[in-house]
């Protein structure tokens, strides 16, 4: 019976202590798009959404996770092309986590959390992103036009060279076989100056 309880205890202790392990920050991926950004974070175990708060204000998003550490140094140092900086404080209660971004943020959605990992899409300004998908419809466009006539004009010139040439030998070959009609042997060279000048 001492024997059952004193495993029934040692069950119950170990359990507690995974439940109540610290919640802790592994990692930070961000993946940059045309129209906004998502931040990914994983975690050492399953969030809870009331310990999560968010807010933004122009180029920078700020985290707050409650129960949440995180090593600093590394998450500080983390590099992607969407962002100009990254700032990290780790407190008893909560990790704060500030983002930079190079465009301003008009919104964003934090994803229902999965197992291990929290999840926010960051919307960028939608005049800057009208202003950046039609800069480069522009250019493209411009390329396109740009590209395509050259093509067209070097086409029709070699066309147009090509029946100059044979103009001139069918008028060449025409010319020859009048000058002496009486001649059978001119005629005829004429006449085929003429018709090979109408085949080439």
């Amino acid at each position: 019976m001492k024997n059952n309880l004193l495993v029934t205890i040692l069950f119950l202790f170990s359990c507690s202590l995974l439940i109540s392990q610290d919640l802790k920050i592994k990692d930070l991926k961000v993946d940059s798009k045309n129209n906004g950004t998502i931040i990914n974070f994983d975690l050492n175990k399953k969030i809870n959404l009331e310990d999560v708060t968010a807010w933004y204000s122009s180029e920078w998003f700020y985290i707050t996770i409650y129960g949440a550490n995180t090593d600093s140094l590394s998450l500080s140092n983390y590099k992607n092309e969407a962002l100009k900086s990254i700032e990290v404080s780790n407190s008893i209660e909560s990790t704060q986590i500030a983002l930079q971004l190079f465009s301003e943020i008009e919104s964003f959605e934090i994803n229902t959390p999965k197992r291990k990992a929290l999840q926010f899409f960051l919307r960028n300004s939608q005049l800057i992103s009208k202003k950046s998908i039609s800069g480069a419809n522009i250019i493209d466009d411009f390329q396109a036009k740009e590209i395509q006539p050259e093509e067209k004009e070097i086409i029709y010139e070699i066309e147009q060279k090509s029946n100059f040439n044979n103009v001139l030998i069918i008028i060449g070959g025409l010319i020859i076989s009048a000058v002496d009609i009486s001649n059978s042997s001119s005629f005829a060279a004429g006449a085929l100056i003429a018709l090979v000048g109408s085949f080439l």
